[in-house]
């Protein structure tokens, strides 16, 4: 999620005797607060440490920090779950607690209007305010009181379960209730839920995936699934990781019908969450359940994907992943008619890229990247001996 960035500033009515690197000294101040009470991520902790430790020394300011560090963006990814946690209610000036207390720019404003009204003189605009760390000193205590405040306002029951990750996380459980009885079992958090069939080698897996613009009124999620095979995850091992994907056969999630198929998209803060949880329910038992108990049935997934390839609607498109699963367990017939049958179905450029690998496969070229999606699945399919179909 995107909080505040200096481009967002720097733009249209900006003053024009400043630099642009202005539009960003309240962003930083925001931030360098933020990371001086230990809020930073842990892709901070790793990669930023000298800057961390700068800033902390008072060696550099927050607005340094945001361009050497952040590219002058402040993003979810630059906080830990508390920071991102305070941040959403703070800065954003609609949310439920900016408007009971204020938010970040409004109290910015005020600070920094009352002390120059104490000199004897006026800020042209928000932007004039000095980069310094004795401004700084002046704005923290009220960033300070309003952290107190976030703390005893989000430890309210009714305000905790308004949160973004707690509504989230509701969703993912009362969906698991639906999954439970079938099986499936959660991860800690209740977002990943999975199931082994009775061959004691397939793995069923339903993912929930929160979106990353999230708020307390506006809380989205998708889901995800996956069917894997451990056994054939070490078949792929063995033949050097030609195919990869960790012994993956199928992926996707529940998606539009369309043709260019999207990911459903759930809303699931306030009064329709419940019946987005009873939608997702409702195709989880008319599409994943189905395509679950069919590879349930080893035999009877096998011929499915030979004759009708490795798309399923509304599910997953048609790729070549499932080849190895055919490979692995099937015959060299039936791998060799999914081949065939996914050459054929794809459109001519992709067909075209097919053709000049195993063009390259055959003149004994060796390389290591991929050039195009599945290509590992392709050079698998010459390994494996299976044929391409007639040029049409």
């Amino acid at each position: 999620m995107g909080y505040d960035r200096i481009d967002w500033h720097s733009g249209g009515k900006f003053p024009d005797d400043l630099p642009e690197e202005n539009g960003g000294i309240h962003i930083g101040m925001f931030l360098a607060w933020l990371l001086n009470q230990g809020m930073a991520s842990d892709f901070h902790r790793t990669d930023s440490p000298r800057e961390l430790r700068r800033l902390a020394n008072r060696e550099m300011t927050g607005l340094e920090f945001l361009i050497d560090a952040c590219d002058g963006k402040l993003w979810e990814d630059d906080l830990n779950d508390q920071g991102n946690a305070f941040t959403v209610d703070y800065y954003d000036a609609k949310s439920t607690f900016a408007r009971q207390h204020g938010s970040f720019l409004q109290d910015y404003c005020d600070v920094f209007n009352r002390h120059a009204a104490a000199q004897g003189f006026e800020y042209p605009s928000v932007y004039h305010v000095q980069n310094t760390w004795e401004k700084f000193d002046q704005l923290k205590p009220i960033l300070d009181q309003r952290f107190s405040q976030w703390q005893a306002w989000s430890a309210d029951p009714v305000n905790r379960q308004c949160d973004p990750k707690a509504q989230f996380l509701h969703a993912c459980q009362e969906v698991g209730k639906f999954l439970a009885p079938h099986g499936f079992k959660p991860n800690k958090a209740g977002t990943v839920w999975k199931k082994v069939a009775a061959d004691k080698d397939t793995v069923f897996e339903v993912s929930f995936e929160s979106e990353r613009y999230n708020s307390r009124g506006d809380v989205r999620m998708t889901v995800g699934l996956s069917i894997a095979s451990k056994a054939l995850k070490k078949w792929l091992a063995q033949w050097g990781g030609a195919a990869g994907y960790e012994g993956c056969i199928v992926f996707g999630g529940l998606l539009r019908p369309e043709k260019a198929a999207s990911a459903i998209v759930w809303q699931v803060a306030g009064l329709t969450a419940r019946s987005s949880i009873e939608e997702m329910c409702q195709l989880l038992a008319e599409r994943c359940l189905p395509l679950f108990s069919l590879f349930a049935d080893r035999p009877q997934a096998l011929e499915h994907l030979a004759s009708h390839g490795g798309g399923f609607p509304a599910l997953c498109d048609s790729t070549p992943v499932p080849l190895s699963f055919l490979l692995c367990f099937g015959t060299q017939e039936q791998a060799q008619r999914f081949f065939t049958g996914y050459v054929a179905s794809r459109p001519s450029p992709w067909r075209r890229n097919i053709f000049q690998t195993y063009t390259r496969l055959q003149a004994g070229e060796v390389w290591e990247s991929s050039a195009y999606s599945n290509e590992r699945d392709i050079r698998l399919a010459f390994q494996s001996g299976l044929t391409l179909p007639p040029k049409s």
